[in-house]
């Protein structure tokens, strides 16, 4: 009878319903909680993001058809013109950036205020003692304490990622301003933006090592694992570092080697990677348990799989433009060929794929129920009879037939 109760207090509700048919008694027993309706929103949350990533990549295809159009000589348009879809993706990021720097104080107030009517109904709880007093006085401020020092968290991580845009901006408007006329500007002059960049994320870098290392200190950790934490942590923001003064002088023309020497460091990459694959595969091999080898075997090769299609694309594009900066008669539209293939999946999952599962999740329930109206429902008594039933509406699509 309690599972009856329970099977009918779910099917008489809308909502229960809803929630049961697409996330089960665990949906609907989360259903009230902070979880729950984080359930409840996830599918349009989802929708959104899709939404904005196919907004995103959209813009990114055609400022790379447009360049390939300029660089090819068929447009004579202003650079400026070219690096319209960036200017439109920084304008909704600076509007986020602005939005999440003024947001977290009212937040913030609101949070304040919830609180304020918590400890309020504790201290009316205490029935006026004084140790309930005291206590909800102490929480007030722990908790008052706490949300300062979210605020002030809140507001300097906005107001760095504001500065790492325009920064980024800076480095696009320089850019441009060198595509237009090379000699006007040197290309140290065009990286320096990007150099004060790279400092921040260096800064970020060096003080989440500095606090690894002494935490490692602190448990007894191995000189090994330790240079491991420091190599992870610091090895592809050294890469991007050197990559982008080897093109800075190669465009000055200080060194004449050829391009191809100039992105040796992305080459290097690729040799990390493949040493990582093959460490991690050992590892594996070495492993007692005959059940967790082969999930790790399969793991890494699955792995291997997908970076050496990654790689092939990346190191197609790499080579053909290397090839195309040395004076080889290749069109910018071929040597942006592995660009196009790889942001036209991205957008094919992002706007269409994607989307398409979650729709058919969500009207698989209603569809199903469709089906079951006015259907034949056998039931199994206790003394084994076959007795047929109409159903007037349907159960649910998980409900468990009563016998």
């Amino acid at each position: 009878f309690r599972d009856i109760a329970a099977a009918y207090e779910v099917l008489s509700d809308p909502k229960k319903r809803q929630v049961y048919d697409k996330y089960g008694m665990m949906g609907v027993q989360m259903a009230g909680t902070e979880i729950g309706a984080q359930l409840v929103e996830i599918e349009s949350l989802l929708c959104t993001l899709f939404i904005a990533l196919s907004f995103v990549i959209a813009l990114i295809i055609i400022f790379f058809a447009f360049l390939s159009l300029r660089v090819d000589g068929k447009v004579t348009w202003n650079y400026a013109i070219v690096f319209i879809p960036l200017w439109i993706m920084d304008a909704f990021l600076f509007f986020g950036a602005l939005t999440r720097l003024i947001k977290p104080s009212a937040d913030d107030d609101e949070d304040g205020h919830h609180d304020d009517h918590d400890d309020d109904d504790d201290r009316d709880n205490g029935n006026g003692e004084g140790s309930s007093s005291n206590a909800g006085g102490d929480r007030q401020e722990r908790q008052r304490q706490k949300q300062a020092a979210q605020k002030r968290l809140r507001f300097w991580s906005a107001l760095i990622g504001l500065i790492n845009l325009l920064l980024f901006t800076a480095f696009q408007v320089l850019i441009v301003k060198k595509a237009n006329d090379p000699t006007s500007i040197a290309a140290s002059t065009v990286f320096a933006p990007y150099f004060v960049l790279e400092g921040f994320f260096f800064l970020q870098a060096i003080i989440q090592v500095a606090v690894g290392l002494k935490l490692a200190s602190a448990v007894e950790a191995p000189l090994s694992s330790k240079l491991g934490m420091v190599f992870e942590a610091l090895w592809w923001k050294v890469t991007r570092l050197v990559l982008a003064v080897l093109i800075m002088l190669r465009i000055d023309e200080n060194i004449t080697c050829s391009w191809q020497i100039v992105f040796i460091p992305l080459y290097l990459v690729a040799v990390k990677y493949i040493v990582q694959h093959i460490r991690g595969y050992r590892t594996f091999s070495r492993m007692q348990n005959a059940e967790m080898r082969q999930q790790g075997h399969a793991l890494m090769t699955a792995s291997a799989c997908t970076l050496t299609v990654l790689g092939s694309l990346v190191y197609s594009l790499v080579g053909l433009l290397a090839a195309k900066l040395d004076g080889h008669a290749y069109s910018a539209s071929r040597v942006l060929i592995p660009v196009f293939i790889v942001l036209s999946i991205l957008l094919c999952c992002s706007g269409c794929c994607l989307p398409c599962l979650l729709l058919a999740s969500s009207a698989g329930g209603e569809d199903d129920e469709m089906n079951l109206e006015n259907a034949e429902v056998r039931v199994v008594n206790p003394n084994m009879r076959i007795e047929g039933t109409d159903v007037p509406s349907s159960p649910s699509r998980h409900a468990t037939p009563i016998s």
